[in-house]
């Protein structure tokens, strides 16, 4: 959970994901023990951002930076299945039995 100015809430709810499991975000208003939204010093109306998810806070991530992991990790599974495949450990058969590849 993070605690900033509305404004800024909203832009990391629009463009960040969770770190920790790369799930969507969440804004809710700050509000303090006695039911007041909460104002920072400047008088801006403070949010709460966190990941719909897990209610603990690991930070935040680009949307840029998961799909550049994703699709690092898709080239390092087709990498291990060829090798599998050039070793006969497994059969193309195996290999590509969901995908539809003959």
């Amino acid at each position: 959970m993070c605690k900033m100015p509305e404004q800024l809430a909203q832009h990391t709810v629009d463009n960040y994901r969770c770190s920790q499991c790369w799930g969507f975000l969440l804004k809710t208003w700050a509000v303090d023990e006695t039911g007041q939204i909460e104002k920072s010093d400047d008088g801006e109306t403070l949010a709460v951002v966190k990941c719909r998810a897990d209610p603990d806070h690991y930070g935040f991530v680009t949307q840029g930076w998961i799909e550049r992991e994703r699709s690092r990790d898709f080239d390092q599974a087709f990498e291990v299945k060829r090798d599998l495949l050039k070793f006969g450990i497994i059969t193309k058969e195996t290999a590509y039995a969901n995908q539809g590849i003959n």
